[in-house]
């Protein structure tokens, strides 16, 4: 079954680009295991909000190395974190969607678990995003809402 969490991540771009670092973080180690990957895509806005993520993520959180790659990347090794945004096709099975575009992706009940970031800039991306929380309740799914400095990740 699927489940959805729409995750407060600050209230700029910059701050979500940061949280979802750390979120991936998060996840890559606690749920690492040689022999069962559950592999993140994360979903951005445009090619180059995914350009700023995957550079970003190779330096934060500090101390901590996720490998990833952007979707276009072909001549890249195979990694368990792909960035993607909208016009890309990924062909790979996945377990987690983290989905820093505001608009929740049509496929989204394709992965075990769905985090929907949440930029609260009380306007634009906010907005978009109630319109998503929407749209999961009309699917019949009933999402949570975590607070930012949630530990319940």
């Amino acid at each position: 079954m699927n489940t959805v969490s729409f995750i407060k991540a600050g209230d700029t771009e910059e701050k979500a680009i940061d949280f979802v670092c750390e979120l991936t973080g998060k996840i890559t180690y606690k749920n690492f295991s040689l022999f069962d990957s559950k592999k993140i895509s994360i979903r951005c806005s445009n090619a180059e909000q995914a350009s700023i993520l995957d550079e970003r993520l190779w330096g934060y959180p500090k101390n901590i190395y996720i490998p990833h790659k952007i979707t276009t990347q072909k001549d890249s090794k195979d990694c368990d974190v792909l960035i993607s945004y909208p016009g890309l096709k990924n062909e790979e099975d996945f377990f987690y969607l983290i989905n820093l575009n505001p608009q929740i992706p049509s496929n989204y009940c394709d992965f075990r678990k769905t985090y929907q970031i949440v930029i609260t800039d009380n306007s634009t991306f906010q907005n978009i995003a109630r319109e998503s929380y929407k749209k999961c309740l009309g699917d019949g799914l009933k999402p949570e809402f975590i607070e930012e400095n949630e530990k319940n990740i």
